[in-house]
């Protein structure tokens, strides 16, 4: 402990860290600022049996908590990860907050699980972050976050309310075989590479308010209604199951609250309507030119029927 100084490598790999430990540690390393700054900083495997106070600290160098376990409420709130960050497989057994949190390259939380409340509302990654078969038990939020480039989500699995909210994703929000248990808020959002919820199974209803150039539901599940409110976008709905109705509008005017990149006006556009599966689908100002239809069997002779399509406004 009295080799400690701002900065210093910490490794307490397969520890079990108490409070005053942590404490301790903290304290030697804290900085004129009042941030404590650590250096490479390896939590791999370690325990940490109370409450993780380590809001406001700064990892310099590159930061691992792989396999790591937090029995109490763990805390990262306003941290500052100057290397890569790893929280790969770690058990958060109650609240995790990474709020105004920043990750100045890669970030890795694939495989943990997060059993209480989850948040990482105004956090910033600056380069892809990576969340694939990650585990929320309890809600989860993202309000206000920003990616700077992907935001990787596939196959993660969402048991409480998951809200993504004035959200900008530099690059592509990435969905694939994703599962939500109480709905899924996504926006309202800007992706300008794009969204995709291919394969990916809702259960509660589905509400999309974005600004993307692509946006994709092919195979998608939804147990309950969806609404599709997009600027710019291609859609493409091939393959995907809704119990409920289905609504897919154009919006006109600028996304409130998120801040759009400077394209060429264009409207949306569904591309593709094979093999959907709705009770009713409702489009209002979407371009069908050049969508791929179903084309079902007449009844009785005469032009095929689409009774599950309806239109709205200039579609």
């Amino acid at each position: 402990m009295g080799a400690l100084r701002p900065g210093a490598e910490v490794d307490l790999r397969g520890v079990t860290v108490p409070s005053w430990l942590l404490e301790a540690v903290l304290d030697a390393v804290t900085g004129p600022d009042g941030r404590p700054h650590l250096g490479r900083t390896r939590f791999d495997g370690a325990v940490l049996p109370s409450d993780a106070a380590l809001r406001g600290f700064c990892v310099e160098g590159d930061s691992s908590f792989d396999g790591a376990c937090f029995l109490g409420v763990a805390s990262f709130h306003d941290a500052r990860f100057f290397g890569n960050a790893s929280f790969r497989d770690v058990r958060f057994a109650r609240d995790a907050s990474f709020q105004g949190a920043r990750f100045h390259r890669h970030a890795s939380f694939e495989e943990t699980v997060s059993v209480g409340e989850a948040v990482f509302s105004g956090a910033r990654w600056h380069v892809d972050v990576s969340f694939r078969h990650a585990a929320f038990v309890g809600s989860v939020s993202f309000d206000h976050a920003a990616f700077g480039r992907d935001a990787g989500m596939q196959a993660a699995a969402f048991g409480g309310a998951a809200s993504f909210r004035r959200v900008r994703v530099a690059r592509y929000a990435r969905f694939e075989r994703a599962k939500f248990r109480r709905g899924l808020r996504l926006g309202p959002l800007v992706a300008i590479g794009g969204i995709s919820l291919a394969d990916a199974v809702v259960h509660g209803g589905l509400h999309v308010h974005a600004a993307a150039r692509h946006v994709t539901a092919r195979g998608a599940t939804v147990h309950g209604d969806a609404e599709f409110g997009l600027r710019y976008a291609e859609l493409d709905l091939e393959d995907a199951a809704f119990t409920g109705t289905a609504s897919v509008r154009s919006l006109s005017e600028p996304i409130p609250g998120v801040m759009e990149p400077s394209w060429p006006p264009a409207g949306v556009r569904l591309t593709s309507l094979l093999r959907t599966d709705a009770a009713l689908l409702e489009v209002t100002g979407v371009d069908l030119g050049g969508c791929a239809l179903p084309r079902r069997p007449a009844s009785g002779g005469g032009a095929p029927r689409r009774s599950w399509l309806r239109r709205g406004g200039r579609a």
